[in-house]
């Protein structure tokens, strides 16, 4: 299992994508993938 340390700095990096961009449907994959590494972690999903 991921570690939730291990998962924040993924999210931290996901999250920073999500706000380069404008385009509706990466923002939605950014958000998607952020949502899969917090079920990896045992995180609740947002």
């Amino acid at each position: 299992m991921l570690t939730v340390e291990d998962a924040n700095k993924i999210i931290a990096f996901l999250s920073a994508g999500y706000f380069a961009t404008e385009d509706p449907e990466a923002r939605k994959e950014f958000n998607r993938l952020a949502n899969e590494v917090r079920k990896a972690s045992g995180q609740p999903v947002q």
